[in-house]
């Protein structure tokens, strides 16, 4: 089953996605991020675009957030993951990624996502 996004955290996705590629020195593979619609980087990554043409509604009610136990933990993990990186034989691809993931921690997107396409890059560096 294809996860549902909205047309905006796909677009972000994509942007990211991109971002991180450069960031790793693979331009070639971020110039096809860039160079692909929304839509084609929706397919490509399994995900299913939720109302593509209806826009946000406004409410008057409060949000229904996180709560701050959840918020803490979200911080907790991004900082699990960059004091693991800190260290003086850390490389910088890998500080690199230390970032990447948590940004993706904190930005509340899926960590299987993140692994998905470290796996890709496995593949492609093979």
């Amino acid at each position: 089953m294809a996860k549902s996004v909205t047309r905006e955290q796909a677009e972000r996705k994509k942007t990211q996605a991109a971002a991180f590629m450069e960031r790793i020195g693979e331009d070639d593979r971020a110039d096809e991020f860039d160079d692909m619609s929304v839509d084609e980087y929706a397919e490509r990554r399994g995900l299913q675009i939720a109302n593509p043409t209806r826009k946000a509604r406004k409410t008057t009610m409060a949000a229904s957030g996180p709560s701050k136990a959840e918020l803490q933990e979200t911080i907790d993990d991004a900082i699990e993951v960059l004091d693991a990186a800190y260290a003086p034989e850390t490389g910088r691809e890998e500080l690199a990624s230390a970032v990447g993931q948590a940004l993706d921690i904190l930005n509340g997107e899926d960590d299987s996502e993140s692994e998905d396409e470290t796996e890709e890059e496995d593949e492609e560096g093979e």
